[in-house]
């Protein structure tokens, strides 16, 4: 049995996050195109250097941006009028121009990474790869590409037909692929068909493959598949057009002997789990395929993209066993070579650790005795608000920095971050906002900051992942149910409420969204780590009571992030996540009724979500609505409670901007949603928070939001 192991995605934001630091000089006119172009190809080059030298071979992921967008790109999509260079286009495309805002970006499946959504008015006829991607001779480099199908599902084209979409992606791979030299590999990305799929589905995946034709490859084109699992139907209609398949390894048995199984030109078989940093275990491995050879090759991959991991664990301080990307890429290269003779390779344990059970449900008071018992708030109509971070600047940064080098002591330290704090304040007042926040300047991450300071999560100095673009955050690791012992936050919010007589909001980050972007460790129910994180938030949103807080505001932008996929066994996972985000958030949310809870729901948040929150008790919510300006899933929270309407603030512009669009624009979508929502119940707010703009480009952009909310209290039409 011939046993080879490939990678399917590599971390491409380089070890040190250079590729960040590129973009972002030349977005800021600090790097000339041409010297960025240089900086690519090298950064490129070392890319696919580490992984030969680690699996002895190279995925060719080097995407700048996000792979939709760069695949939409290749097939010559864009809007009509916006022209540039490839680079020009993925900017206006990604993040905006004056001119036109940008495409809309949404969560990747169940990630934390955001994707760009491409919009499509024409059918594509041709592709063309990015000057960054362009095909490198070698035939140990794959070149991988968003698969027709996938491609499909996750673009917005709504005057387009779907097959015959496909087909036209299909034809425009198949074209240029058959244009390559044959030993040229291809690697088709396509999650979606992991999902559960109906009739209609296998129709538009068998049309975009029939298109697709005969590519003529010296190896077999592999499907990667890394969120739920292939279908036996998929294996069988794409194994049939000489497609290799990914597979999980748990499925291996049943499959074997399957015609999808047997029609398959090589086995992919997924071994390690690249979401996760706990160590996999290889005697499952080696059981699942003993006795397999019938003559194909087996490669072994990765369950997805290791672009989900940091880079590595060398130079951390972590307890041993823990893998990133580099450990499991050359993990997976030492399970190969065993399988092939080699050395049995060493095992790992994990210490087993208790998680409580989830609680019961309590009861806030009605909605309507909330609402009278905050009145004093004495907030105006349409009252102003942000989503809690302010601007990170270099100052911001660099006194972090100092604190870190020991340049200066912590009493310098807070000085500085509370100065920060009442010039924010006064700021805000300026501008003209009604609820004030703080501005987050001492949390370099809204989930790293409270796992810093609880007990049971592990942090990391160097492990970042990309979120978006050039954006990063370094999740921590929940090893051990957390505690706290003593408040989090008390100090800066009594600071920035004593500067202002207008309400300040206490600032959190909600139990399931710091499980859901901290590494879980395998084999926990949900509803188990929700509700473990869920006590010391609670404990925290009490000590804000405590000290006097009015306004707390408990972020859980990532509810729907990890909510099962629509796979086969969706049910049964679904009703576990349900029941632990529904015991969470009402632990968190049950407080008194003069206290108004806000909470604040970012990308990814849909309608079919909606019912988690039903015992939340949630007095107003922010949601996201500028760069998708769909409406549907603040239609579902808006009726979402039976006593009575949630306060809701849709996002009026895009935070992941430096435009705005304009008072007019914003005007335009607070009365679309004055269309079936009350006056007092409309809130108005951005998308998201601000800590990756400049305070110029949010001055522009909240002035703009000030004055369409004091049209709407002027009751202007236009």
């Amino acid at each position: 049995m011939q046993v080879v192991a490939q990678l399917t995605g590599y971390p491409h934001i380089g070890p040190n996050r250079e590729l960040k630091w590129a973009l972002e000089r030349v977005w800021s006119g600090r790097l000339e195109a041409d010297a960025f172009a240089s900086r690519a190809a090298e950064l490129r080059a070392a890319h696919l250097a580490e992984q030969r030298e680690l699996v002895g071979s190279a995925v060719d992921d080097f995407f700048l941006y996000d792979e939709a967008l760069e695949t939409a790109l290749m097939l010559g999509v864009r809007p009509s009028g916006l022209a540039g260079s490839p680079f020009e286009l993925l900017t206006a495309l990604a993040r905006g121009t004056p001119q036109r805002e940008a495409w809309e970006m949404t969560k990747w499946f169940d990630t934390n990474y955001h994707f760009v959504v491409p919009e499509l008015d024409q059918l594509p006829t041709d592709l063309s790869p990015m000057p960054w991607r362009e095909v490198i001779s070698d035939p140990e480099v794959v070149w991988p590409i968003l698969g027709p199908y996938s491609f499909v599902r996750l673009s917005k084209h709504p005057d387009l037909d779907d097959s015959e979409l496909a087909q036209a992606v299909g034809a425009a791979i198949g074209a240029f692929v058959r244009a390559q030299p044959t030993d040229f590999r291809l690697q088709l990305d396509e999650p979606s068909l992991g999902m559960r799929l109906e009739a209609a589905d296998e129709a538009l995946r068998d049309a975009a493959y029939e298109a697709l034709g005969d590519l003529g490859r010296a190896t077999p084109p592999l499907v990667s598949v890394q969120f739920g699992s292939a279908s036996p139907a998929t294996l069988l209609a794409l194994g049939r057009r000489g497609f290799a398949v990914q597979v999980p390894l748990e499925r291996v048995a049943a499959l074997r002997g399957t015609d999808g199984w047997d029609a398959q030109p090589e086995h992919v078989v997924a071994v390690l789990d690249g979401r996760s940093v706990w160590p996999d275990v290889f005697a499952p491995v080696r059981a699942a395929l003993a006795g397999l050879d019938d003559g194909r090759a087996v490669r072994l991959v990765p369950s997805t993209s290791l672009m989900f991991l940091p880079y590595t664990v060398a130079g951390e301080e972590l307890p041993a066993g823990f893998q990133f990307a580099r450990e499991k890429a050359r993990t997976l290269g030492a399970w190969v070579a065993a399988l092939n003779g080699g050395s049995e390779p060493p095992s790992a344990a994990t210490e087993a650790v208790d998680w409580p059970e989830p609680g019961a449900l309590g009861r806030r008071v009605s909605r309507s005795e909330r609402r009278a018992a905050q009145a004093d708030l004495a907030l105006p109509a349409f009252p102003t608000t942000t989503t809690g971070s302010l601007p990170q600047t270099s100052e911001v940064r660099a006194l972090r920095a100092r604190l870190d080098r020991g340049e200066i002591d912590q009493a310098a330290y807070d000085a500085g971050m509370g100065q920060l704090i009442t010039d924010a304040i006064g700021w805000q007042e300026r501008m003209g906002l009604d609820v004030l926040v703080h501005g987050e300047f001492e949390r370099t991450d809204m989930v790293e900051y409270f796992a810093e300071q609880m007990d049971g999560f592990l942090t990391t100095r160097h492990g970042w992942v990309v979120s978006y673009g050039s954006r990063c955050t370094r999740p921590p690791i929940l090893a051990a149910p957390p505690t706290i012992s003593e408040p989090m936050t008390v100090d800066e919010w009594r600071l920035a409420q004593a500067a202002t007589q207008k309400p300040v909001k206490g600032m959190l980050t909600g139990p399931v969204t710091i499980v859901n972007w901290s590494f879980r460790p395998p084999y926990v129910p949900d509803d188990r780590l929700f509700w473990a994180v869920a006590r010391p938030i609670a404990e925290e949103v009490r000590n804000l009571v405590a000290a006097g807080a009015r306004v707390i505001q408990v972020d859980e932008p990532a509810v729907r992030e990890r909510w099962p996929l629509p796979t086969d066994d969706a049910e049964q996972r679904r009703a576990v996540y349900a029941r632990g985000v529904r015991a969470a958030l009402n632990h968190v949310f049950n407080q008194p009724a003069h206290v108004q809870m806000h909470t604040h729901m970012c990308y990814g948040t849909d309608a079919t979500i909606a019912p988690l929150w039903s015992d939340a008790a949630v007095d107003v919510a922010s949601i996201y609505y500028a760069r998708s300006k769909e409406d549907s899933r603040i239609q579902s929270f808006y009726e979402l409670f039976e006593d009575g309407h949630l306060q809701i603030g849709p996002g009026v512009f895009d935070v992941h901007s430096p435009h705005t669009p304009g008072a007019e624009a914003m005007d335009e979508r607070l009365r679309h949603f004055l269309g079936f929502m009350e006056p007092s119940d409309l809130w108005v707010n951005p998308d998201c928070g601000l800590k990756t703009r400049g305070w110029d480009e949010i001055e522009r952009q909240l002035g703009d939001m000030v004055a369409a909310a004091r049209r709407r209290r002027d009751g202007a039409s236009t």
